[in-house]
């Protein structure tokens, strides 16, 4: 029997996009049998002192972004200044984080490294170079970035200079840019989407009308599904509000995530439609599956997921992180949806969206992700040294 090769991919909890790709690699490599995959969180399992912000703010890094960046929506200078401060602790750190990180892999002995996160990858393959030269085979191990982002927000923030790794691109976006680096030449790949979770592809195949009844749903009246991420927001609650005013002729489903208190709050809230509110869920694929209208941040992984089931797309602009800007532009750009920046702006597409479905009009085409069927045979050709 052949050995299965051995494949650690470092993630972060910041967002929840990063798990959910880690997640569906570990998912569909094992599934092959040709793989064993072990995920590590460095930020948490491996160098948690070197966190400059958890020694400032009590906060750590992972936790900032998501309470306070995602959570309340500080994406504009608040974001910025928090980005520069991981900038600079990673440049202080850089030392630590490499040794700690060599001391892992030399652990591990991995045959493959993939980073489905950005910034710190400079520091990952540098890291990997050490473990190679201890074991002094420079080919012991192959090394890849599988961005998670529409595309990179500036230069080497997912692609770092150097041509000893491979970049594996979900959209146009990310494609072009990284085939721009002459470093990455001849090593950039694309699949059809970011990946996603695998049980989306099955998911797309099933009919909406019974999804809907499966749900408890009046199959013959549209479904709203408000999603902001992982971490749910409060925004969430604010539209509910309007919507609570105007009573539009609609179902909503209220996908609140890990944020217990808003899942709370919507709950105690009186509202004159069919509604149901979920927390933290493994069931999103079915939730998207009875959905006609997606509402959310232009998070890539949210509007990858929407897109797969051809929904109607209303994106909010307030909340779109500066590396979310690029799907925000595309979206608007490619006819796939619209933006809002408030409450009334929110209602007037809405209810725009409503009358469109209510006369007839055709919902947007769906765009199936395969991303998950493509992942073993390029993940095959990299561990074989090859082009992918």
């Amino acid at each position: 029997m052949t050995k299965r090769k051995h494949i650690t991919v470092i993630y972060t909890m910041a967002g929840g996009g990063h798990l959910k790709a880690a997640e569906s690699l570990k998912e569909v490599l094992e599934e092959t049998g040709r793989y064993r995959v072990t995920m590590v969180n460095p930020y948490i399992e491996l160098m948690p002192h070197l966190d400059l912000w958890q020694r400032l703010t009590k906060m750590t890094s992972e936790d900032i972004y998501n309470k306070k960046v995602i959570g309340e929506g500080k994406t504009g200078l608040y974001c910025l200044t928090y980005y520069a401060g991981i900038l600079l602790n990673f440049k202080l750190a850089y030392r630590q984080g490499r040794k700690l990180l060599g001391d892992y892999f030399k652990d591990q002995q991995p045959d493959l490294v993939i980073s489905v996160l950005p910034m710190l990858n400079r520091v990952i393959f540098d890291a990997v170079k050490d473990y190679q030269q201890a074991v002094k085979d420079e080919k012991s191990v192959e090394k890849a970035v599988l961005i998670t982002d529409w595309t990179e927000y500036g230069r080497h923030i997912w692609f770092p200079k150097g041509d000893d790794y491979y970049a594996i691109c979900g959209t146009e976006d990310a494609l072009k840019r990284a085939s721009s680096y002459k470093n990455l030449k001849g090593r950039v790949v694309s699949t059809e989407g970011l990946l996603l979770v695998p049980s989306f592809q099955e998911a797309g195949k099933q009919d909406k009308r019974a999804v809907k009844e499966g749900l408890g749903l009046n199959p013959d009246l549209p479904v709203v599904c408000m999603l902001y991420g992982g971490q749910g927001s409060w925004r969430m609650k604010a539209l509910a509000q309007a919507m609570v005013q105007q009573a539009p002729d609609v179902q909503v489903l209220f996908l609140c995530g890990r944020n217990e208190a808003l899942a709370r709050d919507l709950q105690e809230m009186d509202m004159p439609f069919p509604h149901k509110v979920v927390g933290f869920t493994s069931e999103v694929p079915r939730y998207l599956a009875a959905t006609d209208i997606f509402v959310g941040k232009p998070g890539p992984g949210s509007v990858s997921e929407a897109l797969h089931f051809g929904q109607h797309l209303l994106l909010d602009k307030t909340m779109a992180l500066p590396q979310e800007v690029p799907v925000l532009k595309w979206v608007v750009r490619s006819g796939a949806g619209a933006a809002f920046k408030n409450e009334r702006d929110f209602m007037a597409g809405l209810l725009g969206l409503l009358d469109k479905i209510a006369d007839g009009g055709q919902s947007p085409q769906a765009r199936p992700n395969i991303a998950s069927r493509q992942i073993p045979a390029i993940i095959d050709k990299i561990v074989e040294g090859g082009t992918a």
